[in-house]
């Protein structure tokens, strides 16, 4: 077995060194192979000779000698890139050269074109091996002269080439595909890159070096070119910028992408990717071989599917961005809070603390100075936190006020929210103090499920906000049973609210300080549970978190509808409802009550409305645009609890307003001494003035009547009056006496 020992003296057949490396998958043999095999020397010699110096498609022949069947099997392991194979048919045995071609063919070896020669004409019938073997060619020895020869080689080597394309062609798809499958499961920048250069050297079979650079633009708009992974060779360059990892000249390439894909420069392959959502990408492989023409229409296909894999790679991206960052501070939000404490716990450290903090003033703040600036705040609120809080503090934005903390007990503490409110922001040339209330809590102490503890927290930070706003208070006991008992008050009260189990109304009577007589009353709704009585002020703040107050005014209006039907023909008598501050920030909130109420089958005369003077000053112009809703049907407005505590002369002259109801803080103080310059007075002098009712509320003395009856207020009510009583026993106790 040789391939050199027939070559002519004069060297004119180009011979291979026999320990020669076979090409790379992919790459463009420099010759090509031509098995010789024979048990004959003479015609190892004649063949040598006839192909000396022939150049067949521009490349130059290599010739294997094999003396027999078994040799050639060595040599065709050695070197699987054989073109043609001329075989003679009867060499160690009668058939051996057949069964080598059988066993080529058996064993996988299509693109082989084999030619079968015979020195002895009629021992093997032609049409019969034709017909049995896959051969190209049958020929006898004595009829292949040089330029027959040369003939059947060049038709042989034809289509041997077109076969290897193919096959390569095949191949080269298949691994397409494959890649393609694996790169479009991939959802991690790092390992989308890490699988590109490894699938780009596999293409045209070279060794993984390269590096992938993420293209970015600062603020300046200048491009930076950063490199997110490297293989092999490259692997050092890692984390650096184009210009520390490559030459110039691909440095160069790297910022210019107006090129087609695959660029073949300076011994590499280079690829440009661009998102349509946000991102470039440079893709740049180490390839010294040469590449053959169906490689690069291989990389062009698979560069195509880098492109639309990198794109589902970008607008995954942005999914996970809009679902973790708040589009408007552009900082992390509820998700991304909820994942960190799921990391968190993971973790299995409960030594770490989480803290809600809500900015008190904000809805001031939007409200005098507009979103905009109420962002920006918030913006440096959160820029404090982090820079106070140290490296391990994540914080989010949950709220429209309000934020989550998440770190260890060391720095998140009450002085971390202090000393993040500690100090006026100064915000486009507005100074804006800040207050905060917040609660910190040990995730010991809370279920260990994120959207558990978050429900534990939040209603820690309701509780704080109702009973010490302003304050930093830690999530303990006292406080714990007391967020138990709201939600499961809220759990209660969301089971009751279509039932109606344990909810009934009572009436309270409004009586006329001159006749005392009742002239309307005030329905109030209870709730008993489990034989305990709630009490408004305790469930009511629920109901409204919970958005449960729609129902219970349904509950309400239902209830002093079939009251007030039950008296037909007789003098109707206004029913008060109260409004909640839930319902008058619904913008459908006026137009539905007067579906309700009309279901009902009340009226102006047999219904009006009562609204807290908080609810007004708080949403001003919502609850103005909703109760000129109600007032163009009709219906009475009463201003609740008026003078308890918020400016509303600025708002008054502008409220539709027909009664105003005098808070009791302004009445149990009155004394005859002193009922002239009274509070009360002033309010009874207000109402005069502004042409509306007044109304006395929480009057418990004789004495108390008489004085605001002496300072022209008419109608009261309170203890003294009438105590609440069910509405099925008002009638009977106040308008049938």
């Amino acid at each position: 077995m040789s391939v050199d020992e027939f070559a002519p003296s004069d060297d004119l057949v180009s011979f291979a060194d026999d320990a020669e490396a076979p090409p790379l998958p992919g790459t463009t043999p420099h010759c090509w192979r031509v098995l010789v095999v024979d048990d004959d020397d003479d015609v190892h010699r004649a063949t040598a000779f006839a192909l000396r110096g022939v150049k067949i498609f521009e490349r130059p022949l290599q010739l294997l000698h094999a003396r027999s069947g078994a040799e050639a099997w060595e040599l065709v392991r050695a070197h699987p890139d054989i073109a043609v194979g001329l075989i003679d048919v009867v060499m160690e045995t009668p058939d051996a050269g057949l069964e080598l071609v059988r066993a080529l063919r058996e064993k996988g070896y299509r693109e082989i074109r084999l030619v079968l020669r015979t020195g002895q004409p009629g021992y093997a019938p032609e049409l019969a091996v034709i017909s049995a073997y896959e051969i190209d060619d049958y020929r006898t020895k004595d009829e292949i002269t040089q330029t027959r020869l040369i003939t059947v080689l060049t038709g042989a080597i034809r289509s041997f080439e077109h076969l290897r394309r193919i096959s390569h062609n095949r191949v080269g798809l298949e691994l397409i595909v494959k890649s393609a499958n694996r790169l479009f499961q991939r959802t991690n920048f790092e390992l989308f890159c890490q699988g590109v250069l490894t699938q780009v050297a596999s293409l045209v079979g070279v060794e993984a070096h390269g590096l992938v650079c993420a293209k970015t633009m600062n603020a300046d708009g200048v491009a930076n070119c950063r490199v997110v992974s490297a293989v092999g060779r490259l692997a050092h360059t890692l984390g650096k910028s184009i210009d520390e990892s490559l030459d110039p000249a691909i440095a160069a390439l790297c910022r210019d992408p107006n090129q087609p894909n695959p660029i073949f420069r300076d011994g590499g392959i280079a690829f440009h990717f661009t998102s349509s959502v946000e991102g470039q990408l440079f893709v740049y492989v180490e390839a010294k071989c040469e590449v053959a023409e169906e490689d690069v229409s291989l990389l062009a296909l698979f560069s195509t599917n880098i492109a639309i894999a990198f794109e589902n790679l970008s607008l995954i991206a942005r999914l996970d961005r809009l679902a973790y960052i708040d589009p408007i501070l552009e900082i992390p939000n509820l998700n991304a809070f909820e994942a960190a404490l799921e990391v968190q716990r993971a973790k299995r450290t409960p030594a770490a603390r989480m803290a809600l903090m809500s900015v008190d003033s904000y809805d001031s703040i939007v409200a005098v100075h507009g979103p905009h600036t109420a962002h920006l705040l918030l913006r440096a609120v959160y820029r404090t936190l982090m820079e106070d809080g140290g490296e391990g503090l994540i914080a989010a934005r949950i709220g429209d006020d309000t934020f989550a903390l998440l770190g260890d007990p060391e720095s998140l503490d009450a002085g971390l929210v202090g000393r993040a409110i500690a100090k006026p922001y100064t915000i486009e040339g507005i100074e804006i103090a800040v207050s905060a209330t917040a609660t910190l809590i040990n995730l010991a102490d809370v279920a260990t499920d994120p959207a558990e503890a978050m429900r534990s927290a939040s209603s820690a930070l309701l509780h704080v906000e109702r009973t010490h706003r302003g304050q930093v208070l830690p999530y303990n006991t006292s406080m714990r049973a007391d967020v138990d008992r709201r939600f499961g008050l809220l759990t209660a009260l969301r089971r009751v609210v279509n039932s109606g189990e344990g909810l009934w109304v009572a009436l309270q009577p409004k009586v006329h300080l001159g006749t005392r007589r009742v002239v309307g009353a005030e329905a109030l709704l209870r709730w008993t549970r489990d034989g305990e009585a709630i009490s408004p002020a305790e469930f009511i703040p629920i109901a409204e978190s919970g958005g449960l107050t729609q129902a219970l005014t349904d509950f309400v209006v239902d209830a002093v509808g079939r009251w007030t039907r039950a008296r037909t023909g007789q003098m109707p008598l206004p029913i008060a409802i109260n409004l909640s501050m839930a319902d008058l920030n619904n913008p459908g909130f006026a137009r539905r009550l007067l579906t309700r109420v009309a279901d009902a089958e009340l009226t102006p005369e047999t219904v009006e409305f009562e609204v807290t003077e908080g609810v007004v000053m708080q949403n001003a112009m919502w609850a103005i645009s909703q109760l000129q809703a109600l007032k163009s049907e009709g219906f009475k407005i009463a201003l609740d609890d008026f003078g308890s505590g918020y400016s509303s002369l600025g708002y008054f002259d502008r409220l539709p307003i027909d009664t105003l109801k005098i808070d009791r803080v302004f009445i149990t103080p009155l004394t005859v001494a002193t009922a002239r310059h009274s509070l009360a007075a002033i309010a009874v002098n207000m109402a005069s003035i502004y042409n509306v009712g007044c109304v006395a509320e929480g009057v418990e003395t004789a004495e108390q009547c008489q004085i605001l009856e002496f300072l022209g207020c008419p109608v009261a009510q309170g203890f003294f009056l009438g105590r609440p009583i069910p509405i099925g026993e008002f009638a009977a106790k106040f308008l049938e006496a």
